[in-house]
């Protein structure tokens, strides 16, 4: 027997001896199991990191799991665009971490090389994870075989953006906050175009923008998809909508032409939206629900103007069709190695057994109270200095937290910023506008090499038709190169593998 041979017998043993043991330990009366009392052991975790500070070796949050569960946590802090490619030269070299996140296209890829953990047999020893994400929920089940689960997914947000409006500037110009049951894409228009040639933020001058290309919104009210649509029984995609696609464009190009949509709208990335925000330039936006933090943002930038920011139902297009775009929830997903040893697997899921409770969300949030936050004497919370530059609610951000919409609430979160939450929260949903296949273009083999190219070009395609430099009809040439140059092969494969 040759070297390739035993090496392959070798490999396919230890994945079987790691699977077949993965039974959990005796489950406590607290849902904890026993062996956290036992060994300590070294538990090393990778971050995907943006900015802000980093935690330091004995940041008080991992001397409290590090004492907690008997464990020396390691975290491994990996540059953002980075971290994909580093995950796979640790992967080359047998070295990935313990607990980590995975992107869909490696999560798919990986699970069929044995690299993870399947959950499905041992959930059910810790029954706040069971309960936190059940077996049946879309997001759990995502991107995962029949019968395996491979991954924690991330379950927040269905739908998070709505149009925001200034209801200061509208009140400077007379003009009533849209009614929700009659708000359609013309009254949309008609604000953008008052707040374009009047002086809605009264600096005597006319230098505020109507609207820009964040306002996905009005591809929903003229029936464009979603990433994917099913019609006739056939999942397609917005790129051969002709006739929804000429709607829409023609409503950009008259809002193009008379100066109410942004000039500047093919050059903005989101960065810059969002600086237009800020600099009191523009009033009609698509945005989520942190929108407190933004008034006091724009009130420092000019302490003169009194900004009041209110959400809005998204528009009713000609046809009667509105919705928010939902995002697709469950495709990144949070792993467990699978060369990880059982003892180690099982202390991991006791930490986020913990962590989903409001005993751990509040630690994993909040931080330490007497370190990052105080209680006083009145019952009501308040930070300390260390807050910030510490900051606590890393982990919860940025790798693992108990699935809902409450993650940037805090215990000093005032109780009419918790209201505003939960009835966003609520209005946000009512006008849902899902994708019928989410997850299902990472089955597409041709959309993983061609997609993001095929969609860059279309909608350039769509801009020039915006700013007048090609026909309304003509998205009909560019619907027709996008199917030949491999999207056909995409709708074929994603249809393919929605069957299954």
């Amino acid at each position: 027997m040759n070297h390739k041979v035993i090496t392959t017998i070798v490999a396919i043993i230890l994945v079987m001896s790691l699977i077949a043991g993965c039974s959990g330990g005796s489950v406590n009366q607290e849902g904890l199991n026993e062996q956290a009392a036992g060994e300590k052991l070294t538990i090393n975790m990778a971050v995907q990191y943006w900015s802000g500070s980093k935690w330091a070796a004995d940041h008080p949050t991992i001397q409290y799991l590090n004492e907690k569960f008997n464990i020396d946590l390691k975290l491994q802090f990996i540059n953002g665009p980075e971290y994909a490619e580093k995950l796979k030269v640790m992967a080359a070299s047998g070295n990935l971490p313990d607990f980590y996140r995975v992107d869909p296209d490696t999560y798919l890829k990986w699970q069929g090389e044995g690299a993870f953990v399947d959950l499905k047999p041992l959930l059910p020893n810790y029954p706040n994870l069971s309960e936190a994400f059940p077996a049946d929920n879309p997001a759990v089940t995502i991107l995962n075989p029949i019968d395996k689960n491979y991954g924690l997914p991330e379950i927040s947000w269905l739908a998070r953006d709505t149009i925001q409006v200034r209801k200061d500037w509208l009140e400077q110009l007379g003009i009533p906050v849209p009614n929700e049951e009659h708000f359609t894409v013309d009254q949309f228009y008609e604000i953008a175009k008052a707040f374009v040639q009047e002086d809605p933020d009264g600096n005597n001058q006319k230098d505020t923008i109507g609207f820009s290309k964040d306002n996905l919104a009005l591809k929903s009210a003229f029936g464009l998809a979603n990433e994917w649509i099913e019609k006739d029984g056939q999942l397609i995609p917005p790129q051969v909508q002709i006739e929804e696609q000429k709607a829409y464009l023609a409503f950009m190009r008259k809002a193009y032409e008379e100066g109410v949509l942004d000039q500047d709208f093919a050059l903005r990335k989101s960065s810059d939206i969002e600086e237009l925000h800020k600099s009191n330039k523009l009033g009609l936006f698509t945005y989520h629900n942190n929108y407190p933090d933004l008034v006091r943002q724009i009130k420092n930038n000019f302490p003169d103007s009194n900004p009041e920011i209110v959400p809005l139902a998204p528009p009713i297009g000609p046809e009667g069709q509105r919705g928010n775009l939902n995002w697709t929830v469950g495709t990144n997903k949070q792993v467990i190695n699978a060369k990880a040893s059982k003892e180690k697997q099982d202390r991991i899921l006791q930490i986020l057994d913990w962590w989903v409770t409001d005993e751990g969300t509040t630690v994993m949030k909040n931080g330490i109270e007497g370190i990052h936050y105080v209680k006083k004497e009145d019952g009501s919370y308040e930070v300390t200095d260390r807050w910030e530059p510490e900051m606590p609610r890393y982990l919860n951000s940025s790798l693992f937290k108990r699935p809902g919409t409450d993650f940037n609430l805090y215990l000093w979160t005032d109780e009419e910023e918790m209201k505003r939450n939960e009835q966003y929260a609520e209005n946000v949903l009512k006008y849902q506008w899902p994708n019928a296949a989410p997850g299902i273009e990472y089955y597409s083999d041709t959309a993983k090499t061609k997609l993001a190219n095929l969609n860059l070009k279309f909608e350039e395609a769509a801009s020039k038709i915006i700013v007048g430099r090609a026909p309304i009809d003509s998205i009909a040439d560019a619907s027709a190169e996008w199917l030949a140059n491999g999207g056909q092969n995409i709708i074929d494969e994603v249809n393919e593998a929605a069957a299954k």
